[in-house]
């Protein structure tokens, strides 16, 4: 997977940086996704396309949800040593991605955020003290645990991590 760079390949993702491994089994995986997005419409296993590495689909929007038992490589750019600490820490590594689009389109039709914002449900429901952090690879932004996701959002803010991807933009 690629990662650090804003280009139009990119696709919204979101990585759970993870103290000990989460490895889900394809009923599991469909638990977790309807945890997150149930309300929201049907829940349908599309697939498996490796261990551990899920589609999903909940009409119009198609997920992919895969799951590591080893340290997530990536480059996270120049660390706070907060987050440093979060990188050192984690073992395993879960991700939730949007693959059917593209950063670089979402950004430019305004709709990043709300793409963001529908992947933060399903954070919101698996949010736990086993994640040191999220990181957003085509942002390169770790996200610390400070514990309450919404108490991490405003520490992280706080501490100068650029977040601003996550909100709307208005014209």
């Amino acid at each position: 997977m690629e990662t650090g760079s804003d280009d139009e390949d990119d696709w919204p993702s979101i990585v759970f940086l993870l103290r000990e491994a989460v490895l889900p089994t394809a009923e599991q995986a469909a638990e977790m996704a309807r945890a997150a997005w149930g309300a929201a419409g049907q829940v349908e296993l599309l697939g498996t396309v490796g261990p551990h590495n899920f589609v999903i689909r909940i009409a119009p929007l198609t997920f992919a949800l895969h799951a590591f038992g080893a340290r997530y490589e990536a480059d996270p750019g120049p660390p706070n040593a907060m987050q440093k600490e979060c990188w050192d820490q984690h073992k395993a590594w879960l991700s939730v991605d949007l693959p059917g689009r593209r950063v670089e389109a979402l950004r430019q039709s305004r709709q990043l955020a709300p793409a963001y914002r529908s992947l933060m449900y399903f954070v919101l429901k698996h949010w736990s003290p086993n994640c040191s952090a999220l990181y957003f690879p085509s942002q390169q932004a770790t996200l610390p645990n400070y514990g309450d996701l919404i108490e991490s959002i405003r520490s992280a803010r706080r501490d100068g991590i650029n977040l601003d991807f996550l909100k709307e933009r208005r014209p």
